[in-house]
């Protein structure tokens, strides 16, 4: 199976071959992957997890929350949103009157210096925040993210993986196509910045869309929960 149109998937022996051809094209990724694999309609992803990234998950987040995870990283510095709107945004979520007063911040991220270096300055201004960048395996990080009453980060590896898991999924765009690489999941959704589809920096989505997003997103998810 090759998802990159690639000369390779073709030079390879192999009895049955399974390839998305390159070039963009229009709905999501997903629909396209599963055109690729005959299935109709393309099954949502879920992430795996044993018991024991359940214990993990457990020891790493003790008691009942709640907990709002934040993803800060992506894989270039055009997806990122701005460090100070996701801690303006937690601190709008905690506060007393807001959806989840109380909450505490759980910051994850993979490994290696530029994840911990992008993470740095949310960690900073929130002091109380479980720093979990660099410290997991996908399914723990998947087990985590299911003890999490939300969770808003860039378009990223990981806003798939939180959404897979079946957390409240919030996901940040602005300079990729959301139509494309939205969160997939009846508790997921995107929210995008002002401006050309695809094409618009990250700094014009505002804190306050935000908030309005995430406050819906939790109506969904409490409501897919019914």
């Amino acid at each position: 199976m090759d998802l990159r149109g690639s000369a390779l998937a073709w030079m390879v022996p192999a009895r049955a071959r399974a390839v998305m051809r390159g070039g963009r094209r229009p709905g999501h990724k997903l629909l396209h992957l599963g055109q690729v694999l005959r299935l109709a309609p393309a099954p949502r992803p879920v992430a795996w997890f044993d018991v024991a990234d359940t214990a993990r998950a457990e020891v790493v987040l003790p008691g009942e929350g709640p907990f709002i995870a934040l993803g800060p990283s992506a894989n270039w510095p055009g997806k990122v949103w701005p460090p100070d709107r996701f801690v303006a945004l937690f601190q709008a979520l905690s506060a007393p009157d807001g959806p989840l007063p109380g909450a505490r911040p759980v910051i994850l991220g993979g490994p290696g210096g530029t994840e911990a270096g992008l993470a740095a300055p949310v960690l900073r201004a929130l002091p109380g925040a479980v720093d979990l960048v660099g410290r997991l395996s996908l399914p723990e990080a998947a087990a985590v993210l299911t003890r999490c009453a939300l969770f808003v980060g860039n378009d990223s590896g990981l806003m798939h993986l939180s959404a897979a898991a079946g957390a409240p999924t919030l996901g940040l765009f602005g300079p990729t196509q959301a139509g494309e690489y939205a969160p997939v999941g009846r508790r997921a959704r995107a929210v995008v910045a002002q401006g050309a589809a695809g094409q618009a920096p990250m700094t014009a989505l505002g804190v306050g869309e935000a908030l309005e997003a995430a406050i819906a997103l939790l109506r969904q998810a409490e409501a897919a929960a019914a």
